[in-house]
């Protein structure tokens, strides 16, 4: 028996760069930012109220540092939701789906039909107003190897899960 390890050259390996990206539905961006309200209002209602009942705290130097704090984390909410909106995109292909997301740190996930062991379907109370859904792909490496995908129409969603189902 021969062993044979042929050289691959660097310009014969595929470029997933180079294939067309769908951004997700433009709706997905009113259900980021009716939930990050949602959950903003009740992290003030929270605040508010812990300030009000603890007098130890209720220093000028103290709230200042709450106030600073809160907006700051508003603001890169802020960012996040409209900027790394942008770069939210999947690709399907014959055996394999891509997605990208990420603002400061993107990311690129490719994740095998093969490797798939388990395709997840979700839709929220919000994103059903929009005829919004989400997909979740596992795969047995483990959970940082998971992609979601939110943001798709309810129909392409049925479709990647149908598709997926059958390359599986």
């Amino acid at each position: 028996m021969e062993y044979n390890n042929p050289l691959i050259p660097i310009a014969a390996i595929p470029q997933y760069q180079e294939i067309p990206l769908q951004r997700i539905e433009p709706d997905y961006k009113k259900v980021l930012w009716f939930n990050w309200t949602i959950a903003y209002l009740f992290i003030t209602g929270l605040t508010v109220l812990i300030f009000i009942t603890n007098e130890k705290i209720q220093k000028a130097w103290i709230i200042t540092l709450a106030v600073f704090v809160f907006m700051s984390s508003i603001a890169l909410v802020i960012a996040s939701i409209e900027i790394g909106f942008k770069n939210r995109s999947w690709a399907l292909r014959d055996k394999d789906i891509i997605f990208k997301k990420g603002w400061l740190f993107q990311r690129t996930h490719i994740v095998p039909f093969a490797k798939v062991q388990h395709c997840i379907l979700k839709t929220g109370p919000v994103g059903r107003r929009y005829n919004l859904a989400s997909l979740r792909f596992m795969t047995a490496a483990s959970h940082q190897r998971d992609i979601s995908i939110n943001g798709l129409s309810l129909e392409v969603a049925e479709k990647i899960k149908e598709h997926a189902r059958q390359a599986i």
